[in-house]
């Protein structure tokens, strides 16, 4: 099938195949001499880039997020990343056992300089949320029955992590180049020798229980990816057959077992499950099965999946045209599908690598195709809940392809700045398309319908009167600038409503009002004691607009009332509340109230 055309040439691209030869590898040498920069933590981490430096993990466990997965995607505002290709993924050599040297000729040994700091900060500043940060072990593994992980490639990959956290940045680390390949070199991670070789899911198993054990005291901001892209060892098979897909499945709950077996941080770690090949079927293949976490059910997974159609245009950069009806049926049609299984149910979904690449032209309108093309894609991931992150390789070189070129080097490795102007617009049209998208609403959902609804106000002197006119709420009056006034509009549900808004995930209301502030509150059992409503603030537009809340995602509780902190329990939601926040007088206009499940 085509897109597993797509990632034959892809994969000769991320690995360089060994078309540069034996010049290449002097090459590396020397990048890696001048990558090396005196050992400064400055660029370096916490040690030189040979994971001699000091132990660079945290020496107590960091905060983590009580928070389910989509709440914490939703709060932090993950968006839209990057990946740190060809760095920590590459391997220097082509023939067993790639054994490196030292991590130096491993994280160089494709070009690309030593990360640093600078690199992590530009990321940051250009407005990105997240990085996903590919990891080959492969070689520095040792043999059976143990496998030991050497200690220096694990503190170099701590310090890479590190300098993403300082940077602000979210980070995903994984098993990436250790899978089966077809074409031209095998890796450990073999799943078409499972089935007759019990060995290689139990070295995958006790591979990641060291990962985990290493990483545990990290905080929420690091997660963790089970595997990059695992086939059957032939670029050109199907989707994935049911055995291949149990082998996977099995792999993913491996993954999950190590992990949480390593407790501390990592007992609510949330966790990346990718389907077979990482393709984009699995919205809707049921075959690809979440593994079972019996801590946290689905609320730390996370599901992810590849995209580079249309391969010409976004892969290889052979053409510069893309927008076709077919395309735009296509990828509306997979994105849909990954919001309905799983983004629907509260499990975020990320797009782990994606292009456009640049196009082989090099002209003016190729460039602008790839701006519109972003604007599209990232906008409709957007609008899905889908989170895009960028497949970057760091280096300046073009790669010959099935005899086309793939550029996806946007960034200088060294400054962390942008290689040229053209990156830099499309690294900014990455940000501002996910920006100016809609998230997403689930469905059509259900109409509330109200079995009462009531103005509400304290005897301080505010004023309120709530009114229905044209189907429009009309809540209007003034509030009192006297300490702990208020002014409400209750919404009280009728017995079917109140069901719904205890198992919604979201809730949305079409709005009109005069620019000031309000809140929709949502009062709960225990907050009604206490006044502590959980609360969602919004400023009332002029022109009708449809606010979404997700719920408890976007909800904080309210800073005052006398009985403290309460927790919120969705099942003890009791009404509606809508409340000005900004004293004088007010006029808002609410209807279209839904719930979402």
């Amino acid at each position: 099938m085509r897109f597993i055309y797509l990632r034959i040439c892809r994969e000769i691209f991320m690995k360089k195949k060994f078309l540069l030869g034996l010049l290449a590898i002097i090459l590396v040498f020397g990048t890696a001499v001048v990558g090396c920069n005196d050992g400064s933590t400055d660029n370096n981490g916490n040690g030189n880039g040979n994971g001699n430096g000091s132990d660079p993990r945290p020496a107590s466990p960091e905060s983590m997020s009580t928070k389910t997965a989509m709440q914490y995607f939703t709060d932090e505002g993950i968006t839209v990343g990057i990946n740190v290709g060809n760095s920590l993924d590459s391997v220097d050599t082509w023939t067993p056992p790639y054994s490196p040297s030292n991590p130096i000729s491993s994280e160089t040994a494709w070009g690309s300089p030593l990360l640093n700091q600078a690199y992590f900060n530009g990321l940051a500043n250009l407005g990105l949320k997240i990085v996903r940060i590919p990891v080959t072990w492969m070689g520095h593994i040792g043999s059976a029955p143990n496998y030991t992980v050497d200690e220096a490639w694990l503190k170099r990959v701590a310090e890479v992590v590190n300098m993403a956290h300082n940077a602000g940045l979210k980070a995903f680390i994984n098993i990436h180049h250790d899978g089966n390949y077809s074409h031209g070199w095998d890796g450990w991670l073999n799943i078409t020798r499972i089935p007759t070789d019990s060995s290689i899911a139990d070295k995958f198993e006790k591979v990641w229980t060291q990962i985990a054990e290493y990483f545990k005291n990290y905080g929420d901001y690091l997660m963790f990816q089970g595997f990059n892209e695992l086939h059957n060892g032939d670029w050109g098979a199907s989707g994935g057959s049911a055995q291949e897909y149990q082998i996977l499945n099995n792999l993913n709950q491996r993954f999950t077992n190590a992990v949480r077996g390593t407790g501390g941080n990592n007992a609510a770690r949330y966790l990346l499950y990718y389907g077979y090949c990482t393709v984009p079927m699995i919205g809707t293949d049921t075959k690809f099965v979440l593994p079972i976490d019996s801590a946290n059910g689905t609320t730390k997974q996370v599901v992810g999946f590849h995209y580079y159609e249309p391969f010409d245009f976004a892969h290889n950069g052979e053409v510069n045209t893309w927008d076709t009806p077919a395309f735009r049926n296509s990828l509306e049609t997979y994105f849909s599908a990954f919001k309905t299984r799983f983004t629907d149910n509260g499990i975020p979904v990320i797009i782990g690598e994606n292009g456009p690449c640049e196009n082989k032209a090099g002209n003016a309108t190729a460039h602008q195709n790839r701006l519109l093309f972003i604007d599209y894609m990232y906008g409709k991931a957007r609008e899905n809940g889908i989170v895009p992150i960028y497949w970057e390789t760091g280096d300046h070189t073009y790669v010959a392809t099935l005899g086309g070129n793939a550029n996806f080097n946007l960034i200088n490795r060294n400054t962390g700045q942008p290689r040229n102007q053209q990156s830099r617009e499309v690294l900014e049209r990455m940000v501002t398309a996910v920006n100016n998208a809609s998230p997403p609403i689930p469905g059509t959902g259900t109409a509330a319908v109200w079995e009462s609804y009531n103005p509400n106000i304290d005897s301080n002197g505010s004023t309120a009167a709530l009114t229905l006119a044209s189907n429009q709420y009309i809540f209007s009056g003034s509030l009192s600038a006297v300490e702990g006034s208020y002014a409400q509009a209750n919404f009280v549900p009728n017995a079917a409503t109140l069901t719904a808004m205890r198992a919604m995930t979201t809730f949305s209301f079409k709005v009109t009002g005069d620019g000031k502030q309000y809140e929709v509150m949502l009062p709960t059992t225990e907050s009604i004691v206490s006044y502590n409503h959980y609360r969602y603030r919004f400023t009332a537009p002029a022109a009708e607009t449809t606010i979404t809340v997700n719920v408890p995602a976007n909800l904080s509780q309210a800073d005052w009332g006398g009985e403290g902190v309460v927790t919120f329990i969705k099942n003890n939601i009791q009404n509606i509340q809508f409340q000005p926040v900004v004293t004088g007088t007010f006029n808002l206009k609410v209807w279209d109230i839904r719930t979402y499940q």
